[in-house]
């Protein structure tokens, strides 16, 4: 079953965004029995994932969904389809990459 789940992703990953679950870096590690790495690669993601939420709370907006007045639901708004065709990841962000911490500090102001 492993297998042909990796060989979904490999003949698929030119359309995947750099954003889908399936390249969580951990989840490889996991896979291939390198459990420390796993869990040290798992504790890196989700700080760099509260650090994120900290920039969402300052303006960030989704991009391909719009949100339907002040407390409402989001809608899509297009573009993913268009894009996952082309394969064009351009400003997708890498969520699984580094993350400068100064960045949050920096758009939290004084």
């Amino acid at each position: 079953m492993r297998y042909q789940l990796d060989f979904l992703i490999f003949l698929f990953q030119e359309r995947l965004p750099p954003t889908d679950s399936r390249l969580r870096p951990d989840q490889r590690h996991l896979e291939n029995g390198e459990y420390e790495k796993a869990n040290a690669e798992k504790q890196r993601l989700e700080r760099r994932q509260r650090m994120s939420r900290k920039l969402q709370e300052h303006g960030w907006k989704p991009r391909w969904f719009q949100k339907e007045g002040e407390n409402g639901s989001f809608r899509y708004g297009g573009g993913y389809w268009e894009a996952r065709e082309q394969g064009n990841w351009d400003g997708c962000p890498n969520i699984f990459g580094e993350f400068n911490e100064d960045l949050v500090e920096s758009s939290e102001g004084p």
